[in-house]
């Protein structure tokens, strides 16, 4: 009888299947090999930096190289030079480099793992990221009234790298980006240096504020600073036959140095008011002698002035008109207010082309740094208040221009336009149709040519108000240079109304 061999063939089988298995799967200690016996990979060649791109305000580009022998991984450094390095892992031949810097040299190499086994670094490659640069500022030059609603015409400088913009503009001050009532406008490039687009459909009386962007070949710029502007009155569109041309001028002449060389050339430069002189001129921070030499003779004449008797660092308003576009009618007047050198005078005047009467006032409310600071919003809210029941009191019903120095604007708390807004008195910066200067400069220039800038309202403390109904033609803030001297720490402001 033959033994039964097939459990025992069985079995060695089975036997010689598991140690095949385990030596193949490494898991036989005898036959595994350590890491640090990997091959070492090769060094990268072909580094390249392709595609630079711009993403709002950071740039991006490609890191490309050929494919290193022996290579599983790679790591790629990257570096401004001289300053601290980035690294990063990637299997693949290639990898973006975002959140970079805009305009900036950055420099790559590239080296290959297998395993922990490293290979050299490549050659360094540097390149200069891509560049758009924000749209700001952004402003309005004209608004024009059209039926019930009024058309804006936006300008900006063009930047480099730009093929189109987008305009966007909202309602309200709110975030513009996350607006729900968001509304964009796409406008081509011109390479003339700028860009203008006339939009329609917005409401009078309303303020808007808006940001532009660039798009180019390389991406899509950042959003630039935010503007805004409040829409002229629909009540505002006709004006009337009263036409005048007023400047409002704080010249500093007790604070500020100069004043003996400055005095001449101020008065030389209101003549010379880009070749048309203003119909008045309101002065603030006039000097204090009882005549201060300061009339643009033999054109005008003093109409009003206040501050006489109250010391060295007095400061008086004055205001000035011209013969031969009025007759003074009236006895002058004003209000000094107390425990501060600021004040303002009027006077009431005949218009000798239409015969009709009117008041016209200079006006200066204490600035924010009176005294250590304590020049506030409610101070110029109590003086506003106060100027203003006297010169309505003078003025008897005639229509009222003020002109002066406000210390305040709708960058900052705003007290006094809003006590004026109520009795239907409005800055003629928010009603003018056209703006000869560029309206973001500050007309408080610090001393500076050109002066401070400001991006969301223009800065502007010297004002004019106007009465309900006056048609505003035009605003403009001119040089305080006269001779190459620049003459005062503000600027001249200078408006053209139609009052009905």
């Amino acid at each position: 009888m033959r033994p039964d061999t097939t459990t025992r063939r069985v079995r060695h089988l089975l036997l010689a299947a598991i140690a095949v298995l385990l030596c193949t799967s490494g898991l036989v200690a005898a036959n595994a090999s350590p890491a640090s016996a990997a091959p070492k990979p090769a060094k990268v060649k072909g580094v390249k930096l392709k595609k630079p791109r711009v993403d709002g305000t950071t740039a991006s580009f490609k890191v490309k190289w050929k494919r290193a022998a022996r290579a599983t991984s790679y790591k790629v450094k990257w570096k401004v030079p001289g300053q601290k390095a980035h690294k990063d892992r990637t299997r693949k031949t290639s990898l973006t480099i975002k959140k970079l810097a805009q305009g900036t040299d950055y420099c790559v190499k590239v080296r290959a793992y297998n395993g922990k086994r490293k290979g050299k670094w490549s050659k360094t490659r540097c390149r200069t990221t891509a560049r758009i640069d924000a749209v700001q500022p952004v402003w309005v030059d004209r608004q024009v009234q059209q039926g019930s609603t009024v058309a804006l015409s936006f300008r900006w400088n063009e930047v480099g790298g730009a093929s189109s913009y987008e305009l966007a503009y909202v309602p309200g001050e709110k975030n513009i980006q996350q607006h729900k009532k968001k509304r964009v406008v796409s406008v081509g490039a011109t390479g003339t240096g700028t860009v203008g687009a006339l939009i329609g459909g917005f409401a009078p009386s309303k303020t808007y504020c808006f940001q532009v962007r660039a798009l180019g070949p390389r991406g899509v710029g950042a959003w630039g600073a935010a503007g805004c502007r409040h829409t002229v009155a629909s009540s505002r569109a006709v004006g009337g036959t009263l036409h005048v041309n007023m400047m409002t001028w704080n010249v500093c002449a007790n604070v500020c140095a100069d004043w003996a060389t400055r005095e001449s050339l101020i008065k030389d430069r209101i003549a010379a008011a880009d070749g048309i002189r203003p119909d008045a001129v309101a002065i603030q921070e006039a000097p204090n002698a009882d005549y201060d030499n300061l009339e643009p003779a033999p054109d005008y004449v003093r109409a009003c002035k206040v501050g006489d008797g109250a010391g060295k660092q007095w400061r008086n308003q004055t205001l000035f008109v011209r013969n031969d576009k009025f007759d003074v009618t009236g006895t002058p007047s004003g209000i000094r207010f107390a425990n501060v050198t600021h004040g303002g005078c009027w006077i009431r005047v005949r218009d000798k082309v239409t015969n009709r009467e009117l008041v016209l006032a200079s006006l200066h409310l204490v600035n924010p740094g009176w005294e250590n600071g304590s020049g506030t919003d409610a101070m110029r809210r109590d003086e506003t208040v106060a100027f203003w029941a006297g010169v309505t009191a003078y003025a008897g019903g005639l229509p009222i221009v003020v002109a002066g120095d406000f210390n305040s604007n709708r960058n900052t708390a705003d007290s006094p336009r809003e006590i004026l807004n109520a009795y239907g008195y409005d800055d003629a910066f928010d009603e003018a149709e056209s703006y000869n200067t560029l309206p973001y400069l500050n007309s408080w220039n610090a001393w500076a040519f050109p002066p401070p800038i400001s991006y969301r309202w223009g800065g502007h403390v010297d004002r004019v108000f106007v009465s309900p109904g006056t048609r505003v033609t035009s605003w403009q803030m001119e040089q305080p240079v006269r001779n190459g001297v620049q003459v005062s720490d503000h600027s001249p402001v200078r408006v053209t109304v139609e009052i009905p």
